[in-house]
Order: C-alpha cells, then structure tokens, then sequence
C-alpha cells in the first residue's frame, strides 16, 4: 500500500516535470519530440549528455532528470530548476476542479481508467492534454 502510494507521487512528479517541460519547449518554439529536445541539449552543451530514449520518458512523465542533468535542463531552458520540478499548490490544484455531471458511460470510463496502471493512467493523462491543447 505504502509502495503503491510512494509510486502515485513519484508519478504525479513525473507528470508535473512532462508538463513544465513540454510548456517550455513550447515558448522557445522547440518541437517536444526527444530526437529534437536531445539534439539541441547535446549541441548546446557540445556532448551527448541527452539520450532520445531518455528524454522521451521525461516527456511521458514516465520519469524525471536526475539532478545533475535537472540542472542542466534548466539552465539550458533558462529558469530554476524549481520551475520543472514544483508541486503546484493547493490553492493551483483548487482552481483547476471542475464539477462534472457523469452518466453511465462515464462512469465506466472512468471505472476503466481507475484499475489501469500508472504508466497506463500517465499515458491517457498525456493524450487528453494532447486532444485538448490541439482543440483550443
């Protein structure tokens, strides 16, 4: 249970730094697609330090930096590194609920999503941003 709980904050986190990260990019007009996001992290540091394979599980949300690259992350995207890594507060997390009425379909949407592993839950979590950021 407690493994269980320490792995839905790990994921929260990872999810959190996907997002931060993905934002970012999205400001210096850089493509969020790990070839392009490694290549121009390598260049700027002039070494091979970013790995597509790795920068895509950042973001997936399916893991986050260690600190040493965290630190160069965001160096390199010019904040804090507290910008890529902060929990939002509670007050962020209370403007952002939404009351839904839910009819039966739904509920079994949800039903689905709720006995789905956290990499699953973080994989639909990113393809809703996804469909939504490409609605507005």
């Amino acid at each position: 249970m407690i493994r269980d709980l320490n792995m839905q904050q790990s994921g929260a986190k990872h999810v959190y730094f996907a997002r931060q990260m993905s934002a970012l990019l999205k400001e210096k007009n850089i493509a969020p697609s790990p070839i392009v996001v490694a290549k121009a992290i390598n260049k700027h540091y002039n070494s091979d330090i970013a790995k597509p394979h790795t920068v895509r599980k950042w973001l997936l949300g399916l893991t986050q930096p260690k600190s040493e690259a965290l630190l160069l992350i965001a160096n390199w995207l010019g904040v804090e590194p507290k910008q890529l890594i902060a929990k939002p507060t509670d007050e962020f997390i209370q403007s952002k609920r939404v009351s839904f009425e839910f009819d039966f379909t739904d509920q079994e949407v949800i039903k689905k999503y709720l006995s789905m592993t956290i990499k699953q839950k973080i994989t639909v979590r990113l393809l809703i941003d996804a469909i939504a950021e490409k609605n507005k």
